[in-house]
């Protein structure tokens, strides 16, 4: 009876051998008295992949999990503190509050000095030839000039000058009210900083400057009024007056006079 098994167990070593040999597994033989378990084609098994967690990537334009980082303003700039022009002028010329960083070539902080007398706001620079880092064009400057001269003042030493926005706009269209609020904490901090005793704003984009209204120009123009603890004046640009001599000097001078009186 041994011998039986020992035969029926080497046939069916053989037959597995053969099945491995041609077909690659071995096949179910139901004509075999005992049934074994039967072993299927191996198939490549691969254990489940453990997770991997890949740490998020942080760059300027997103935080994980949330919302792009709000723009740092200037007023929130570290470097904000200081007070000197010389330093708001180099955060100035790094400004990217707005989408006038894009196509600027130079930015125009403003001319003048600490201390001075008055703080004239004009229009975004417009960069006409001659005066290419000057708020204003130079004609328009030199008709200021004569306004100044003849208020007692020296234009050099008694005036600081500084556009309401400090980079030219495409096509010299007035600023959008986003870039005149990215440009407003600079203006704030320059009057801090020069601590003048009136102020003086060249049209429209000037006066929203102050207002946060360029609309508040027509209610305001030749109007007193204050702004901060100082008298200021709104006026038309030099080029508005020089185009309207007839209708527009005689307003201009007796309100210059009034703003004099008033400091």
């Amino acid at each position: 009876m041994e011998r039986i098994e020992a035969f029926t167990e080497y046939g069916r070593i053989l037959q597995d051998t053969d099945d491995w040999l041609s077909y690659g597994y071995r096949r179910n033989h139901p004509e075999r008295e005992e049934v074994l378990p039967s072993v299927t084609k191996p198939e490549t098994e691969t254990e489940p992949e453990a997770e991997i967690a890949v740490p998020a990537v942080v760059t300027p334009d997103a935080t994980p999990g949330g919302e792009a980082p709000r723009a740092i303003t200037p007023a929130e700039s570290p470097a904000a503190s200081s007070s000197t022009l010389e330093q708001i002028g180099l955060e100035i010329s790094g400004c990217t509050g707005c989408n006038l960083y894009l196509t600027r070539q130079n930015t125009v902080p403003g001319i003048g000095r600490s201390g001075a007398e008055i703080m004239i706001v004009t229009p975004p620079p417009s960069g006409s030839a001659g005066f290419e880092s000057g708020p204003l064009p130079l004609y328009e400057y030199e008709y200021l000039e004569k306004w100044l001269r003849a208020l007692g003042l020296d234009p050099l030493l008694d005036t600081f000058i500084t556009p309401a926005v400090k980079c030219r706009t495409p096509g010299g269209r007035p600023p959008n009210p986003g870039e005149s609020d990215a440009c407003s904490s600079f203006l704030r901090r320059q009057y801090k900083e020069v601590k003048p005793r009136a102020i003086l704003a060249l049209g429209a984009a000037a006066c929203g400057a102050l207002t946060g209204n360029p609309a508040d120009f027509p209610s305001l123009v030749g109007k007193e009024w204050t702004w901060g603890s100082v008298p200021a004046l709104v006026l038309w640009t030099p080029a508005e007056v020089l185009a309207s001599p007839g209708r527009l000097r005689a307003p201009v001078w007796e309100s210059l006079q009034r703003l004099k009186a008033a400091w």
